[in-house]
C-alpha cells in the first residue's frame, strides 16, 4: 500500500488523466442505457409455478393478461351504441403489437360462440353476428349471454352494467407500449356517461416501468443531501467537493460497466445509483478524516496523504471487498431482477473504490494543504464530539451494563417479527392513490377480478382429453375454483362441451353436463372452429388450460384454493397430470416461498461471506463474530419495526435486509481496524476505545448518515416500495452504526480478544515509516 500511495502522490496528474479517460470510455456506453420491465425478471425462475406458466406460454401463449373494462352509468351495455364501442375496440386490440390473437375475448370477438339448436342439430355463430338496433333483438342478446355461465364475469358483469375485453399479450413486447396503446383505445371511445378502465399486468409493469425513469432527480436531491451531510462532517469546500465527484464518477463506471454486460435498468438495479453515491461518498469520509489526522501529526501535505492512504487504505479494501461479496452473493438468489440487483451494487462498490484509492489521494496532493482554521474546524465538532465522549465513558465504566441494553433494546425491537406476513403481490408496491392501483380496485370492484389463476392438465397421448371422465375431471377442476368466493369468472374445454351437450338437447338445463360418450365429445369438437378454443384447449387435444380471474391476491388464501385443486386433481385417470398452477396468484405464490426461503438461506449466505472474509482479514474468527454482532441487532430491529409498522415482508424488503448487513460490515471494519491500531501499543483498552470512537466513531457516524441521507431522498418518491426502501435502509444505517459504537466497544472490554493486540511486524514498519515521512 505505501509504494501505491508514493506512485498515486508522484504522478497525480497521470493517474487523474488515466481515471478521467476510462470515466469517459464508460460514459460513452450511458447512451445506450434503457429501462427494460418484464414479468419473467421479477419472479423467481427455479420455482415449480414458473415451469407451469413457462408451459402454458408454450402450449397457450399465456403470457401478460390486460383487459378493458367498459361500463355505463345508467342502463346496461347491450345498447347498439355500447356494442359498437366494444366491437370497434375488439377490432383494434387484436392488431395491437404482441398480442396473442386467440387470446382475445369480448362479446364482439368473433371467437366467442353462441350455440343455437336447429332441426339439423346446432348452430355454432359467433355470440354477436350482427350489433341489434331492435329492443327486443337487444333484450334477446342479453338473455343468450346470460344463458352461457362462463361468460359472466369474462365477458359480462352480473348485473349487465359492464363489459369486458380480455387479451393476452407476448412477455417480449414492451409493456409501456402496451398500456400506451390500450390507453390510447380507451380516451377514443370514452363518453358522457361511459367509463373505461385498462387494467391487468400490462399497467401494473408499465407502472413500474414510470417509477424507474423517475430516478434521476430523486439521484440529484440524493447529491444535494449528500452534500449538505459532507459539510457538516468537514465544514470544508475541498472535502464536499471531492467526495461528490468520486462519486459521481463511481455511478458513471457501474452504470456504464452493467450497460456493457447488457443489465437493464428496473426498479432494483435503478436504486443502486443512490448506493452507489451514498456509499462512494461515505467512503470518501473515512480516507479524508484519515488524512486530516495525519495532516496534524505530520504537518505536510504529500506526507500525509502517502500516510492516510497507507493506513486506511487496507480497510477500505477490506470493507469494500466484504460489502461487493455482500451484494454479489445476491447472484445465487432465484429472481432476476435482484441478481441483476447485486452484481450492479456490487460492480458500483468495487468501482467506487477504485477511484478513492486513486482520484481522492491525486487530486488531494494537488490541492494546496488546508489552513490552520480549516484544519481546526475539521477536528472539532460541537454536537458530536460530546456524544460520542459520553459513549465512550458509559461503554469504559459499565460494558456489561451496556451489553444487556443492547439486547435488551434488540428484542424488544425483535418481537415485532412475530406481527410479520409475507406479501409480494405487485399492488403492494404502489400506494393506494396510485392511479394504476384506482383503476385496478375500481375493475375489481365494479366488474370482475384481475388476478389470474392458470391450471395446465396433460395427457400422456393426443385426444387424452376427450375421455368424459377426463373432461369432467376438468369440469369439477373449473367448479372449485368457481365456488370461491374471490373467483368473479372461470374459463375451460370442459364448459364449452357442456355448452355444446346443453344445445343439443334443446336447451335443457339439466343437459349442461360432460357427456358419459367420448366419440360426442370429439363430434363437440368438430363443430367449433380452429380457433375457438385455442386459449383453453391445444389442437390435439392433449393439454388443457383452465382460467379464473379472481379479486384477491392473498397468498394464503389461493395456497387454500391450490390445495382444494390438489385434492380434485389425484382424481384424474392414469395418464392424466395436473399442474397447479399458473398465473399471477401462483407467480405470487411462488415469490412467498422464495421470500421466506432463499432469502433466509441468503441472509445465511452473506453472513457466512462477511464472517469469513472478516476472520481471514483479522485472523481471527472472533473478530469475524464481532463483525457480525451488529448486524445481527440491526437486521433484527429491523425486521422487527417491519412487523410493528405493519409493513409486508416482501422479495423487495427481504433484499433491503440483506443489503443493509452487506453495508453495514463497513462500520465494524472500520471500528476494529482502528481499535487495533489504538490499541498496538500495549496500553489500556479502555484508552484505545475511547480513541477508536473518536476518530474512527466520527467518520462511522458521517458515514452511515451519508447512506441514510442519501435513501432517505427516496421518501420523496411517489413509488411506495422505494418510499418503503429510502426508509428502512436509513434505519437500518443508523441502527447498525449505533450497535456498531456500543456493542463492539463493550465486547472488547469485556472479552479482551487477542486480535486487538495483535499488529503484525510489516505493520509495525509501516508505522515507523509514516512517522519518518514527517
Amino acid at each position: 500500500m505505501k509504494r501505491f500511495a508514493e506512485f498515486v502522490v508522484s504522478r497525480p496528474r497521470l493517474v487523474v488523466g488515466i481515471m478521467l479517460l476510462f470515466t469517459a470510455v464508460l460514459a460513452t456506453e450511458l447512451r445506450h442505457v434503457t429501462t427494460q420491465v418484464r414479468l419473467r425478471d421479477l419472479m423467481p425462475r427455479g420455482h415449480a409455478y414458473m415451469a407451469i406458466d413457462d408451459r402454458l406460454s408454450a402450449l397457450f401463449g399465456a403470457e401478460q393478461t390486460s383487459l378493458l373494462a367498459i361500463g355505463v352509468q345508467s342502463g346496461d351495455v347491450f345498447t347498439s351504441d355500447m356494442l359498437r364501442r366494444i366491437q370497434r375496440l375488439t377490432e383494434q386490440v387484436e392488431r395491437l403489437p404482441g398480442v396473442i390473437p386467440s387470446s382475445v375475448m369480448s362479446l364482439a370477438s368473433p371467437r366467442v360462440k353462441a350455440l343455437t339448436a336447429s332441426s339439423d342439430g346446432v348452430r355454432v355463430a359467433p355470440l354477436l353476428e350482427a350489433i341489434p338496433e331492435d329492443p327486443v333483438q337487444l333484450r334477446a342478446l342479453r338473455e343468450r349471454v346470460f344463458s352461457y355461465p362462463m361468460y359472466i364475469g369474462t365477458l359480462v358483469t352480473p348485473d349487465g352494467r359492464g363489459a369486458l375485453i380480455l387479451a393476452d399479450f407476448s412477455n417480449d413486447v414492451s409493456v409501456r407500449a402496451t398500456t400506451d396503446a390500450l390507453e390510447a383505445l380507451a380516451a377514443r371511445e370514452r363518453a358522457p356517461g361511459i367509463e373505461i378502465y385498462v387494467g391487468g399486468q400490462s399497467p401494473a409493469l408499465a407502472a413500474l416501468d414510470d417509477a424507474t425513469r423517475g430516478i434521476v432527480p430523486l439521484v440529484l436531491l440524493a447529491l444535494v443531501v449528500i452534500a449538505v451531510v459532507h459539510y457538516e462532517a468537514f465544514r470544508t469546500g475541498q472535502a464536499v467537493v471531492l467526495p461528490l465527484v468520486t462519486a459521481i464518477l463511481a455511478v458513471i463506471w457501474s452504470t456504464g460497466l452493467i450497460t456493457i454486460l447488457g443489465i437493464r435498468i428496473t426498479p432494483w438495479t435503478a436504486v443502486t445509483a443512490i448506493l452507489v453515491l451514498s456509499v462512494a461518498a461515505g467512503h470518501a469520509v473515512q480516507i479524508l478524516k484519515r488524512y486530516y489526522e495525519c495532516f496534524e501529526e505530520l504537518h505536510d501535505n504529500r506526507a500525509a496523504v502517502v500516510a492516510s492512504l497507507v493506513r486506511i487504505g487496507p480497510v477500505m479494501v477490506t470493507a469494500g471487498v466484504v460489502a461487493a461479496a455482500g451484494f454479489a452473493s445476491l447472484a445465487t438468489f432465484g429472481v432476476p431482477a435482484v441478481r441483476d440487483f447485486g452484481l450492479m451494487a456490487a460492480i458500483g462498490i468495487l468501482s467506487a473504490l477504485a477511484i478513492e484509492l486513486t482520484v481522492i489521494p491525486a487530486w488531494r496532493v494537488m490541492l494546496p494543504p488546508p489552513r490552520g482554521r480549516e484544519a481546526a474546524r475539521e477536528r472539532q465538532h460541537g454536537l458530536l464530539d460530546p456524544a460520542l465522549q459520553r459513549i465512550a465513558r458509559v461503554v469504559g465504566q459499565s460494558p456489561r451494563i451496556v451489553l444487556l441494553a443492547v439486547v435488551g433494546g434488540v428484542g424488544v425491537a425483535a418481537v415485532g417479527i412475530l406481527e410479520l406476513h409475507v406479501n409480494t403481490s405487485f399492488r403492494s408496491w404502489f400506494s393506494r392513490d396510485a392511479s394504476v392501483i384506482v383503476a385496478d380496485r375500481t375493475i375489481r370492484d365494479r366488474y370482475t377480478g384481475t388476478s389470474t389463476i392458470r391450471i395446465l392438465v396433460e395427457g400422456d397421448r393426443p385426444d387424452a382429453l376427450l375421455d368424459p371422465q377426463v373432461m369432467a375431471g376438468i369440469a369439477k377442476l373449473q367448479g372449485v375454483l368457481g365456488s370461491e368466493p374471490y373467483v368473479t369468472a372461470t374459463l375451460s374445454a370442459a364448459g364449452y362441451m357442456q355448452m355444446m351437450n346443453r344445445a343439443m338437447n334443446d336447451g335443457a338445463e339439466d343437459a349442461y353436463v360432460i357427456p358419459p360418450d367420448r366419440a360426442l365429445l370429439s363430434q363437440y369438437l368438430l363443430l367449433f372452429g380452429p380457433d375457438d378454443l385455442a386459449r383453453v384447449l391445444s389442437p390435439d387435444a392433449r393439454a388443457a388450460a383452465i382460467y379464473a380471474l379472481a379479486r384477491s391476491d392473498s397468498v394464503d388464501w389461493v395456497e387454500g384454493v391450490f390445495q382444494k385443486l390438489r385434492r380434485v386433481a389425484a382424481e384424474m385417470p392414469a395418464g392424466i397430470h395436473v399442474s397447479v398452477a399458473g398465473g399471477e396468484l401462483a407467480q405470487s405464490s411462488a415469490m412467498n416461498a422464495t421470500v421466506v426461503r432463499e432469502k433466509l438461506l441468503n441472509m445465511l449466505q452473506v453472513s457466512a461471506v462477511i464472517f469469513v472474509l472478516s476472520s481471514l482479514v483479522f485472523r481471527s474468527a472472533v473478530a469475524g463474530l464481532f463483525v457480525l454482532a451488529p448486524l445481527v441487532c440491526a437486521a433484527l430491529v429491523n425486521l422487527g419495526l417491519m412487523g410493528w409498522f405493519g409493513s409486508w415482508l416482501s422479495f423487495a424488503t427481504a433484499t433491503y435486509t440483506s443489503m443493509g448487513v452487506s453495508l453495514g460490515a463497513d462500520f465494524a471494519i472500520y471500528l476494529l481496524f482502528r481499535l487495533r491500531e489504538e490499541g498496538a501499543g500495549g496500553g489500556p483498552l479502555g484508552k484505545a476505545v475511547s480513541g477508536a470512537l473518536q476518530t474512527s466513531g466520527r467518520a462511522i457516524f458521517f458515514v452511515a448518515s451519508a447512506i441514510a441521507a442519501g435513501y432517505a431522498t427516496l421518501l420523496a418518491s411517489n413509488f411506495a416500495l422505494w418510499r418503503q426502501l429510502g426508509a428502512y435502509v436509513a434505519i437500518m444505517m443508523a441502527t447498525s452504526a449505533l450497535a456498531t459504537l456500543t456493542l463492539i466497544p463493550a465486547l472488547v472490554l469485556i472479552f479482551e480478544p487477542r486480535f486487538i493486540r495483535k499488529v503484525r511486524g510489516v505493520e509495525r514498519s509501516e508505522r515507523a515509516s509514516i512517522a519518518g515521512l514527517g
